[in-house]
């Protein structure tokens, strides 16, 4: 058996690719590249500890405040060459998802990323039954802890 162990979201990320959420992840793809920067240097102990750490609440600290202004006012602050390729990026992914609902009627309205999202939050679950001296073992006391665990194996169906 299947089960989602997301919070359920209906709402689909893929109808609102824009050129900010373009230049967004543009920028967040530097950030983790210079992470990973900070942690080699780390690693192979060319910046101390301390260091490291203060370079990483830096870095993060320069791209939040970055992408918060790409936010409020990104076409005024990036390159419009830049720019503009951020929003033909933006239209081809827009119609890229479109043209994938038109081919796959029963999965219309979900973007291809958030099909794949879902699918990574899925997990098998074995249904099975309890054994017989587990069972043996709950009824031997009826205190709180037993009584619970009973009300949790009925519930999951497994007793």
């Amino acid at each position: 058996m299947l089960t989602n162990t997301a919070i359920a979201n209906t709402h689909d990320e893929g109808c609102e690719i824009t050129a900010t959420t373009i230049a967004i992840d543009a920028a967040e793809r530097r950030h983790q590249a210079a992470l990973r920067d900070i942690a080699r240097l780390a690693d192979s102990d060319q910046i101390s500890a301390g260091e490291a750490a203060g370079l990483e609440a830096e870095t993060i600290a320069r791209f939040v405040a970055h992408a918060h202004e790409l936010e409020l006012r990104g076409e005024e602050i990036v390159d419009p060459v830049l720019w503009a390729d951020y929003e033909a990026r933006a239209a081809r992914q827009r119609a890229a998802a479109m043209a994938e609902r038109r081919r796959h009627p029963r999965l219309r309205g979900l973007s291809p990323r958030a099909r794949a999202l879902r699918e990574r939050q899925m997990c098998v679950v074995a249904s099975g039954r309890v054994d017989t001296e587990t069972l043996r073992w709950l009824g031997l006391d009826d205190d709180d802890e037993s009584l619970a665990a009973r009300e949790e194996l009925a519930a999951a169906g497994l007793l």
